[in-house]
């Protein structure tokens, strides 16, 4: 049946510890008989799809699976001094020998990594050379994690400026595009209560902001609340590096909040222009920035995108 399917392509897009999802919707299409012949990734999408390019992915699943809170604290090399909260050499090191150490061009599958020249905005692809390299450039996200040098450029995540890379999956030669957007459906949206400027008693009723703004219930603090019960230095950077709570966000939420919304204003111009052929929205919303630990949940919710859709994947490969 994949002989007779056209030239498939998958653009995996960005999104932290929900991009374990990325996971789901390639076991989820497998199971549907369907293999993207071709992988164009951004960020954590760039992660899974380099695993899925060398035949790794099986290998990447067990040890996602594996995490404990504690366990991806581990793996946060704390660095002030090189641009970002965490040096993520740490973290490479473990990711390497779980998706090869190889060149780009001798994956098992064509496979372009996506990252950002942090000073000119130019969006770099990653065609061909170090596979750790492209992967950790495209996975830098600003502030967080340490930019990449190459050459005389230093690079960041690809999601600054192509968050779900649909126009390098087509520029790869592919006949249908399938695109997966992590942030496809949102929490609970901030309301704001309506307060009548005109009125000086409904003005004095609004000075606390807690009786103006309501957020959902969850708590995205979860993970950084170890950070408190572990040891004295680490305590002492809890506040600075914590996500904080629905009331006070700490550094961590600032930074991925507003990245978030950057990605997303920038995610509806690009998909305008160059829209998927299928766009897959795995149910990752309730899972926080750094919840890399739940990865079964995403992983979960990345196949059951895929069975959401199965009648629509079926009538655009005439199956």
């Amino acid at each position: 049946m994949q002989d007779a399917l056209p030239s498939i392509g998958i653009a995996l897009g960005s999104g932290a510890a929900k991009g374990w999802a990325h996971i789901g919707v390639l076991k989820g299409l497998a199971q549907m008989g369907i293999a993207p012949d071709r992988i164009a990734g951004c960020s954590v999408g760039a992660l899974v799809g380099a695993a899925y390019a060398n035949n790794r992915l099986e290998e990447l699943e067990e040890w996602v699976c594996s995490f404990s809170s504690w366990d991806v604290l581990g793996l946060m090399d704390i660095s002030w001094r090189r641009g970002g909260l965490i040096s993520g050499d740490k973290v490479f090191d473990a990711i390497q020998n779980r998706i090869g150490e190889l060149l780009i061009e001798d994956l098992k599958k064509p496979f372009i990594a996506v990252a950002t020249d942090l000073y000119s905005g130019q969006e770099v692809w990653f065609r061909q050379g170090d596979l750790r390299q492209a992967v950790r450039a495209s996975c830098s996200m600003p502030g967080f994690m340490s930019p990449v040098r190459q050459g005389h450029r230093w690079l960041v995540d690809g999601a600054v400026v192509n968050p779900i890379p649909v126009s390098v999956a087509r520029a790869m030669g592919c006949q249908l595009v399938i695109g997966v957007d992590l942030h496809g459906y949102r929490r609970e949206k901030i309301q704001v209560l309506p307060v009548d400027l005109n009125s000086q008693k409904a003005a004095s009723e609004t000075v606390d902001a807690d009786t103006v703004v309501k957020t959902s219930a969850h708590n995205e603090s979860g993970f950084m609340d170890l950070l408190a019960k572990g040891k004295d230095y680490i305590a002492g950077l809890t506040n600075k590096f914590s996500l904080g709570n629905k009331t006070e966000p700490g550094m961590l939420a600032v930074m991925s909040q507003s990245m978030d919304i950057l990605e997303q204003r920038h995610k509806r111009a690009r998909l305008i222009g160059d829209p998927p052929d299928i766009c897959l929205m795995p149910k990752v919303s309730e899972i926080g920035t750094m919840e890399f630990h739940r990865a079964k949940e995403a992983i979960a919710a990345g196949e059951d995108a895929v069975k959401q859709a199965e009648p629509l994947i079926k009538a655009a490969l005439g199956l």
